[in-house]
């Protein structure tokens, strides 16, 4: 092996050594806490949440639990508040005029072609069908789930997951107080739940 073969061979020993110690180097961890999710972590990091559950092997609709360990930026988070104050303070959908934290702000953030005219969650089912989207009683991923109680605001949420059964999974915000977006309740039937309201879907107009 001749001179300039073997200091080739030396350099890019190195720079792969000096690669490997910087994609490790960007590397760090976060162990979650009670009330963490995807979406809490997300705005801590400055990350999109979309990446985050990438960069873990996952998506947004799995569930994680507190003790467990998320891999995120090597950063300093970009607020020293809370999770719970970072997901209920900032909106990464700028066009959601919704209150955030509330559950309708929640859905707006996930369904982004809902409107941002339907009013209370009470009243979205209603409102949609007024503006021409489809409304019925069955559970199809990628709809929006709505509880109309007249003696109350209601209740929106985003489906995710329809079992044989007829059981759901959601995301969902405002849910037992808690003000960002997560799945909560793994899977329920939404028409005996604790979310008092008669039950019916709006689709997407894809559908």
């Amino acid at each position: 092996m001749n001179r300039k073969t073997q200091l080739a061979l030396a350099t890019a020993t190195v720079s792969g050594a000096l690669l490997f110690s910087q994609v490790n180097a960007d590397a760090d961890t976060y162990t979650l806490q009670s009330g963490d999710s995807f979406y809490s972590v997300s705005q801590l990091y400055g990350m999109d949440v979309y990446d985050l559950a990438a960069l873990n092997g996952m998506s947004i609709y799995d569930t994680i639990v507190p003790g467990q360990t998320l891999q995120v930026p090597d950063q300093v988070s970009v607020e020293t508040t809370s999770t719970e104050e970072v997901a209920t303070e900032t909106s990464t959908n700028s066009d959601n005029t919704y209150p955030v934290g509330q559950c309708t702000w929640g859905v707006k953030e996930l369904a982004t072609w809902a409107s941002n005219w339907w009013g209370n969650a009470g009243d979205w089912a209603a409102n949609a069908a007024l503006q021409g989207y489809t409304v019925g009683t069955q559970a199809e991923v990628g709809a929006i789930i709505c509880w109309t109680d007249p003696d109350s605001y209601g209740h929106v949420a985003y489906v995710t997951a329809v079992s044989a059964s007829g059981e759901i999974q959601v995301l969902e915000s405002n849910y037992g107080d808690k003000q960002w977006i997560d799945n909560y309740r793994g899977w329920f039937d939404p028409t005996n739940s604790q979310t008092a309201g008669t039950v019916s879907y709006i689709y997407p107009t894809t559908y």
